[in-house]
């Protein structure tokens, strides 16, 4: 575990544009796709809005101050959809600015900047199958050393 957290930590340090390669490739893969959008208008440059038209007829609205679409791809992956990728380009915008933070290098560096230490073992109780019941561990009291019995089919009745 400890191993593969320095890894991690030493693959952010490493990122050119920050961000990782993952998400560049989505990024990428989101650009090539905007073929699909045939027309983009502007409502509102102070509000960040704009209408985007598709070849498909069907119309959107981007919303890049606020971060959304109304196909709501980019609120639910964090990234850029499609049609809010055609708009910063449009724009000549950076569309690095537009992911969310969550996947950007600091971000990344907050979250693994601290050690996870494994969690201490301890000697827990086991169910033995032949009696049904909780055996061995330490300290183990009434509450957890009883009979684990299948249900009846009274109580099934009664449930169902």
């Amino acid at each position: 575990m400890g191993k593969k957290m320095d890894l991690r930590k030493a693959t952010v340090e490493e990122w050119k544009i920050g961000v990782g390669d993952r998400i560049e490739k989505k990024l990428r893969s989101t650009l090539e796709r905007i073929g699909c959008v045939m027309h983009v208008d502007m409502y509102s440059r102070s509000l960040g809005e704009y209408s985007v038209k598709l070849t498909n007829s069907r119309c959107l609205v981007v919303n890049l101050r606020a971060g959304t679409c109304s196909c709501r791809g980019w609120q639910l992956r964090g990234l850029p959809c499609v049609h809010a990728t055609t708009v910063i380009e449009k724009e000549k915008l950076w569309v690095y600015d537009y992911v969310n933070l969550y996947y950007k290098a600091p971000t990344q560096r907050t979250i693994y900047l601290n050690v996870v230490h494994p969690m201490e073992t301890h000697d827990s109780g086991v169910v033995d199958d032949n009696i049904g019941a909780v055996v061995e561990g330490q300290e183990l009291d009434e509450d957890f050393n009883r009979r684990i019995l299948p249900a009846t089919r009274e109580a099934t009745k009664t449930t169902n």
